[in-house]
């Protein structure tokens, strides 16, 4: 009951207050200017002092606080720009030389734009922007200006799905560049930043392949043509097997870094590609950069590339993708003829001629035994 009574008497007070200061405003406007001013500024300078000094600095921080709201704002604009515009440059880069690669095509091809629906982390497959209604089948290789990145699985009229050659099942016939060793380019199925290299397996025993030695695909088979560039030799792996060897190769491409690709329709393939990828100038720093290692530190070195490549994609995933090497091909083989040596024939021997009897005249005497008979 007291604290109600409390209540009622503040409220009333409140109420008191308040009509006091109605009152007193009316009075003060209708003071005339040379009674007014003074009295004001006397209120201003006594009861409202400490309400004005509140008032000013509630000003003063609130001014504050926007002013480095702006700042904030201003350094996350230009924390973005520099994250951002490296991988842009990567990203148009990467597209020029589409475009160059597209122009040393002229025809039988489809530039796309490849998306990674599953995540960065997953690099088995690819979307890809372009499906039947195009032209692109399944088996239709897909390649960027870098080289082979995989092969088309599945398409419908707007879209493929691609396997690259990070995928288990993936495999492609491949060569050296200089045609002196064949075998079979499989991932390297392990774990760790390792995962992401290849494997060339089956190579014969007697060939031997050096470090920085360029790996093509080697037309076998109906699906990817001739001359590809897949990756270059790391070191060879040691295995059991006595009649093979088996090398660890740095891939051409990284999947994940991709934004667009190009596929090869099947009467580019029939055409084959021969003399496509022509970039020796990158081709040969990128292969004395590793040869000038030994097979451990230039696998150590190879490693570093891919997860530091991995890393700037991840840290600019909003925007870009990035960078590799492009692979030259030698001229094509040229066919010789085979040899045909000269039959050589049997030597003719001399007629035999009869034997050659003396004259009459020279003749001997017959000898007529006695009896009269010869």
């Amino acid at each position: 009951m007291s604290s109600r009574n409390a209540r009622g008497n503040s409220s009333r007070l409140d109420t008191g207050l308040l009509l006091a200061c109605c009152i007193l405003s009316v009075i003060a406007l209708l003071l005339p200017d040379r009674l007014g001013e003074p009295i004001a500024t006397t209120i201003r300078r006594t009861v409202l002092a400490p309400l004005l000094t509140v008032q000013g600095q509630s000003q003063t921080v609130r001014a504050a606080i926007t002013a480095r709201d702006d700042d904030l704002v201003l350094r996350g604009a230009a924390a973005a720009q520099a994250a951002t515009a490296p991988a842009l440059a990567a990203e148009n880069e990467s597209l020029r030389r589409l475009l160059g690669l597209a122009g040393r095509l002229r025809d039988g091809f489809v530039v796309a734009e490849a998306f990674h629906p599953a995540g960065l982390t997953d690099d088995f497959t690819i979307t890809i922007g372009a499906g039947s209604a195009v032209g692109v089948n399944a088996f239709t290789p897909v390649v960027t200006a870098d080289g082979l990145v995989g092969m088309v699985e599945s398409s419908d009229p707007a879209r493929s799905v691609a396997i690259t050659w990070a995928h288990p099942d993936f495999g492609v016939s491949a060569m050296s560049a200089d045609e002196s060793a064949f075998g079979i380019v499989k991932p390297h199925l392990v774990s760790g930043p390792e995962r992401y290299l290849l494997e060339l397996r089956g190579v014969p025993f007697r060939a031997s392949l050096d470090s920085g030695t360029l790996i093509v695909s080697s037309g076998l088979g109906a699906t990817y043509p001739r001359g590809i560039s897949i990756g270059t030799v790391i070191s060879e792996i040691p295995t059991t097997e006595r009649w093979a060897r088996t090398y660890l190769l740095k891939p051409s491409v990284l999947p994940s870094t991709l934004s667009a690709v190009v596929l090869l329709l099947p009467s580019r393939v029939a055409g084959g590609v021969s003399q496509v990828w022509t970039d020796v100038a990158s081709a040969d720093s990128a292969a004395r950069a590793i040869v000038a290692a030994s097979d451990s530190a230039a696998k150590l070195a190879a490693l570093a590339e891919l997860a530091a490549r991995r890393a700037a994609l991840l840290a600019a995933s909003d925007s870009a993708r990035a960078d590799s090497m492009l692979a030259p091909l030698g001229p094509a083989p040229t066919v010789r003829p085979p040899s045909i040596s000269p039959s050589i024939s049997p030597p003719i021997s001399p007629p035999i001629s009869p034997p050659i009897r003396p004259p009459p005249d020279t003749m001997p005497p017959r000898t007529v035994p006695p009896g009269g008979v010869e």
